[in-house]
């Protein structure tokens, strides 16, 4: 066989000792021959004597195919082209092994000038009109293995001057339909936001196909990517139907719309057909107005629109039964919720509890959200109790300790409590007399921590007297050693041991303050605070001992007698002290829930 020749090659090899089977031939093209076709070099093929429609590649593209595809720009002639068709003409309609033509090559690479030739050859290859019209018309719907026509080709990749040239030979009425991928070629300009080709195919064609993959129309593409001119010609183009279609997650546009946030597609929509603000979801009948308040500060302009354009839509619940205010506190932003709020609909919704009998007051005290816009809100029904007979305040005083503190710092079981919030009295597993008593105790942390700030104040001073004390020692220094006087005295040691445990317990009590300042578990607050009321008491008692240890040791023998004095009185004043403060420390910690 001629060495030019399209050869076989076996696709494998096997042992003699197997069985006969049947070998694969892969085809391949002459190298030389194949360089030629991607140079358009048309001298090699002259001298060729045997059919160019046998020249394939292993994936049965033809010498067509590699001059398409390797055709750097339209500033190269194809006259090659032209003169292989003369040659063998079949290679118009032949295929390669993905039932791709050459039309599909030209289509795919932008070569509006190729297109338009080929299509002229498939004309001139019958003598009557109608003929050849109806043959351009079979190789334009010409489908590959994935369903691609020429024109899914030329859309995919943007080329404008081939789709044009594509629809001018195809019939107004025809409609293109969807490839294998469900893509209709009006879906995928509308998809990659080639805004012109879009509009190609709309002034066009009469009936376009619209849907894509996934129940998505080219409608739903153009909310998605925010194209408001886009959105705006298909909505020129058709009728509402395709404002209230539904792809498979059950949104239409208007959610898409929605839930991004883009306020022209919203506005466009609406005005277009306001119906398809009352469509819920298929996973729980969300509207899209309860898509964008659960996006919260971010989405309100969208808010106020769909309410401006349909302001009985806030009337919708989802399968939950939640409205539009229960979507607005899940999502923590307080700016939405005020937003809704100032407007007049929204009054009947306030109030209005959902299947487990939870109104928005319940929900923002379970997601411990503290929007003093509700909360405040003069129409909110305050003592509202749920399916499980619990107020708002309920659900707060029932979370972990850690939640509890984290709630008090930020204000929300104040606020709550404020705005006239109580706890229910229906749920008999909470005694009357366990309420005082968490009421109570309640208060009492409340005055403690005022107190704390007195102890602090106290703990200071001893802890600079003591400093302070502990450099002035009684009797002064000897001044050729610098130890002091008295230092071999019994007296003496007992105020220096007094004066520095009286200066580490109280700065002890100290840092005990500031940890108390960070702490939100009343247990724990309770337990530091009466570590630090003890030792401030022992701090104290200490300077005491110092001072009076000090005076003893200084003063002569006939004046001791005071300093006796001052350890009764100041006995008799530490016995009441603690005799007031006794009530404190009958407090359970069971107690400090």
């Amino acid at each position: 066989m001629d060495s030019s020749n399209s050869q076989d090659v076996p696709a494998g090899t096997r042992n003699f000792d197997d069985p006969p089977a049947q070998t694969e031939i892969i085809s391949c093209m002459d190298p030389n021959l194949l360089r030629a076709a991607a140079e358009g070099n048309i001298n090699p093929f002259n001298g060729y004597d045997q059919p160019l429609d046998l020249l394939l590649t292993p994936n049965k593209n033809t010498v067509l195919h590699i001059y398409i595809s390797a055709r750097a720009n339209a500033a190269n002639s194809f006259e090659f082209m032209c003169e292989i068709l003369q040659k063998c003409p079949s290679l118009l309609d032949q295929a390669n092994i993905r039932d791709e033509t050459s039309l599909h090559f030209a289509a795919r690479y932008g070569h509006d000038d190729i297109v338009e030739a080929l299509i002229e050859h498939a004309e001139a290859q019958h003598d009557d009109l109608e003929r050849g019209a109806a043959a351009v018309r079979e190789m334009l719907r010409k489908m590959n293995t994935e369903k691609d026509t020429a024109l899914h080709e030329a859309v995919r990749y943007n080329h404008l001057n081939v789709v044009r040239r594509l629809l001018t030979k195809e019939d107004v009425d025809y409609c293109y339909l969807a490839n294998a991928a469900g893509e209709s070629p009006l879906y995928l300009a509308a998809e990659r936001g080639y805004g012109d080709i879009l509009s190609e195919i709309l002034e066009t064609c009469t009936s376009p196909e619209y849907n894509g993959p996934n129940g998505r129309t080219a409608l739903h593409e153009a909310a998605i990517n925010n194209d408001a001119e886009m959105t705006r010609r298909i909505l020129s183009k058709t009728n509402t139907d395709l404002t209230k279609k539904i792809d498979q997650q059950g949104w239409t546009p208007l959610h898409h719309a929605s839930h991004f946030g883009h306020l022209s597609i919203v506005n466009l929509l609406l005005d277009a057909d306001k119906s398809a603000a009352y469509i819920g979801d298929e996973d729980g009948k969300k509207t899209p107005l309860h898509i964008a308040a659960s996006k919260g500060d971010r989405h309100v302009e969208v808010m106020k629109s769909i309410v401006s354009h349909c302001p009985d839509c806030c009337e919708l619940v989802d399968v939950r039964g939640r409205n539009v205010l229960h979507f607005a506190v899940e999502s923590y932003r307080s700016k939405g919720l005020r937003a809704l709020l100032q407007n007049s609909f929204m009054s009947n919704l306030i109030n209005q509890k959902d299947n487990e009998g939870s109104t928005p007051l319940h929900l923002l005290a379970a997601l411990r959200f503290n929007c003093q816009t509700l909360i405040r809100h003069p129409l909110v029904d305050m003592k509202a109790i749920n399916k499980e007979n619990l107020t708002a305040l309920d659900i707060v005083l029932a979370t972990t300790d850690n939640v509890k503190a984290l709630l008090t710092r930020r204000g929300t079981i104040i606020n709550l409590r404020k705005a006239g919030c109580k706890r229910s009295r229906r749920d008999k597993i909470i005694p009357e007399d366990d309420l005082q008593r968490m009421e109570r105790v309640e208060g009492m942390i409340s005055e403690l921590k005022k107190a704390k700030d007195s102890h602090l104040i106290v703990a200071t001073l001893i802890a600079t007297v003591t400093f302070a004390a502990g450099f002035t020692v009684p009797g002064g220094y000897i001044s050729d050693k610098g130890t002091a006087v008295l230092s071999q005295k019994a007296a003496f040691q007992v105020f220096l041991l007094s004066d520095g445990f009286a200066l580490v317990l109280s700065t002890s009590v100290v840092l005990i303050q500031f940890m108390l300042a960070m702490q939100g578990n009343k247990r724990k607050f309770f337990r530091l605070f009466s570590w630090a009321s003890c030792l401030t008491i022992v701090a104290t008692i200490l300077m005491v001992v110092a001072f009076t240890t000090g005076t003893y040791v200084v003063l002569p023998s006939s004046y001791r007698n005071i300093t006796w004095i001052f350890v009764g009185s100041f006995l008799v004043s530490m016995l009441l002290i603690l005799r007031a403060s006794l009530p404190l420390y009958q407090i359970k910690t069971g107690d400090l829930r």
